[in-house]
């Protein structure tokens, strides 16, 4: 399995491409392989609450991306600069602050169950990724990480609860 965190069409198309050229090389069967989307990922009934959990951990995670991945992602890599110096002098909250709604929402999937479904199959799925790692936003992940408060976010079993009976019936 291979597996990537990126969030648009142009950034799997790229991938699953050049991850077709290597098995290829390789000799082995591109189609029988996993290919995964590790996202950032928040659902509740409250969109504007999950979208604000993402977003709190979007830096994060945007800090790790190469320049030209932001980029394919549709995010311009001199966006993300303060929000990483920001994180590397500890001032999460200013981190998050610098994350604007824009931002996050182009670096996660967030929002209400049918939002995320609408999310996964215009930007992911059409491009032959077949495996979704979601990493899952809740309000302990928030505060340890980020050390903002949001308890108003779904918490994990109520998000995993949503993904089994709204999201995946989606793509059976």
């Amino acid at each position: 399995m291979h597996h990537a965190l990126s969030y648009t069409r142009e950034a799997y198309d790229y991938l699953v491409e050049h991850f077709t050229a290597g098995a290829d090389k390789a000799g082995k069967d591109a189609a029988a392989m996993d290919i995964g989307a590790w996202v950032v990922f928040a659902t509740g009934p409250d969109s504007a609450v999950a979208k604000e959990a993402a977003r709190s951990m979007v830096g994060l995670y945007a800090s790790s991306m190469p320049a030209e991945r932001l980029e394919r992602n549709g995010v311009e890599p001199g966006a993300t600069k303060p929000i990483v110096d920001a994180l590397g002098a500890g001032d999460l909250a200013r981190a998050i602050e610098l994350t604007t709604p824009e931002v996050g929402e182009r670096l996660s999937i967030a929002g209400t169950p049918e939002e995320c479904v609408a999310k996964i199959k215009r930007e992911i799925e059409p491009a032959g990724v077949n495996h979704m790692i979601l990493a899952i936003t809740d309000a302990t992940l928030v505060k340890q990480f980020m050390g903002r408060e949001l308890p108003e976010v779904a918490d994990v079993d109520t998000q995993l609860n949503l993904i089994h009976d709204q999201i995946m019936p989606a793509f059976a």
